[in-house]
């Protein structure tokens, strides 16, 4: 716990960061991630491997876009820096040992921006959602983005300030945080070059006796076209959140995410 308080005194974040818990998240991910190295390390690997296939198969290597970087755990960084020329990583936070380790990399860019579009609506600084992505979905260099385990956390975020501030709230459509999934989708597709949509998709809560006590559909009900790849991440193994309970995310990956959702529009 000391060394999370110390990280997120380090760690550069802006207010509505701050507000909506997102350094707190990144300095708890960081530090789970640590305790649950071995029970997380399946997860990682398929990502990972799934990105260095879809790699090997792009003709052209210039810009990749890592949307949701976080802690660099599930894409294969290595791999990334030798065959693209440049690799931007975005997320909402980059914490000290990121920046650092990124800082040794010649061609990584570190790039702090809000995912999904709404916190300046939020601190009451704009009106309506911001386009993100604007700059690189225009970028006809940008050869592979990958959307690595974000898509779920858009909206947890979103919920929450809302529970917590009923008297603003109403100013916002209720369901706000499900819009935050669905823009990110429409982000994505405006993308020139290869997508790799990788997300948990929804959550099952086990008891000791493999029965599960709670589900949550983590996609807010937004519909998503038929996964290539799924797999289960034993997020929190019994102990680490409760002491009875296990929390097992579904995880969906897409290889060619445009593909698909034109292949969903179509009704194929």
């Amino acid at each position: 716990m000391l060394a999370e308080f110390l990280l997120t005194l380090a760690t550069p974040a802006g207010r509505m960061t701050r507000q909506l818990g997102l350094l707190r998240e990144s300095t708890a991910l960081w530090a789970r991630g640590l305790r649950q190295r071995e029970s997380w390390a399946p997860h990682h690997q398929r990502c990972q491997a799934l990105v260095t296939q879809i790699v090997g198969e792009l003709e052209r290597h210039r810009i990749v876009v890592v949307l949701g970087s976080g802690l660099v755990r599930d894409v294969p960084l290595d791999l990334l820096c030798a065959r693209f020329q440049r690799v931007v990583l975005i997320d909402a936070v980059h914490l000290p040992q990121v920046r650092l380790r990124m800082a040794l990399r010649r061609n990584v860019e570190l790039v702090t921006r809000d995912l999904t579009g709404v916190m300046s609506w939020l601190a009451g600084e704009g009106q309506g959602r911001s386009d993100p992505l604007a700059d690189l979905s225009a970028d006809t260099e940008v050869d592979l983005v990958i959307s690595a385990n974000l898509m779920s956390q858009l909206a947890w975020p979103i919920e929450d300030w809302l529970e917590g501030n009923g008297d603003r709230a109403a100013a916002f459509p209720k369901d706000l945080p499900a819009h935050c999934i669905a823009w990110h989708l429409q982000d994505l597709e405006r993308f020139a070059g290869r997508i790799c949509l990788i997300s948990d998709v929804e959550m099952l809560e086990h008891d000791r006796d493999g029965t599960v006590t709670d589900r949550l559909d983590l996609a807010r009900g937004v519909p998503l076209p038929p996964p290539d790849e799924r797999w289960d991440w034993q997020v929190a193994p019994f102990g680490e959140a409760e002491r009875d309970r296990e929390y097992v995310h579904r995880v969906c990956a897409w290889r060619n995410f445009q593909k698909d959702m034109i292949k969903r529009q179509r009704g194929w």
